[in-house]
């Protein structure tokens, strides 16, 4: 499921007609176009409410996940047998002019929140973290219907990692 929030042009000129259409074992790739731009936060939640699977992944378009991501994800999620596990991924950095891995780069450093609600890194944070990225992240369909996803009044990019992050360890 991929969100177009009013690209100019539309994304889905972008995506080959393999993916639109799927194939054996393959679904297709389902596009929802905002015709107007309503910001990462509103496009996120329209994805997620959209969404129909038993987990729901958040990729933002500067995520390039390694091999076989999908299935450490899901066996994180399981890990602790509740529908309230929240996934983030390893962390690492980008070359942006080849999408290659720069090592060693920002892995193994996790997001942790200030008293003046501003967010930091911290290194070698464990198993377990104080607060997610937003970019990136996998949690479950239940899970997000009960909290309701992410707050629709959110504009700008940057809150929903402390909001998520808040519900998680609160509810």
């Amino acid at each position: 499921l991929v969100v177009d929030d009013g690209s100019k042009p539309p994304l889905m000129t972008m995506f080959s007609e393999d993916l639109l259409t799927g194939g054996p074992g393959k679904p297709p790739v389902r596009i929802i176009r905002h015709e107007k731009t309503l910001g990462l936060i509103s496009a996120k939640k329209t994805g997620g409410d959209a969404a129909v699977g038993d987990i729901i992944t958040f990729l933002d378009c500067h995520i390039s996940p390694r091999r076989g991501w999908e299935d450490a994800m899901i066996k994180q999620m399981m890990r602790a047998g509740d529908h309230r596990t929240v996934v983030v991924p390893v962390i690492t950095s980008l070359d942006p002019n080849t999408w290659k891995e720069i090592r060693p780069g920002a892995e193994g450093k996790t997001c942790y929140i200030l008293w003046n609600s501003d967010f930091t890194w911290l290194a070698n944070p464990g198993r377990d973290a104080p607060l997610m990225s937003g970019g990136l992240l996998a949690l479950s369909r239940r899970w997000w219907i009960e909290t309701e996803g992410y707050d629709e009044h959110m504009v700008a990019w940057g809150g929903e990692n402390i909001d998520q992050s808040l519900r998680a360890w609160l509810c």
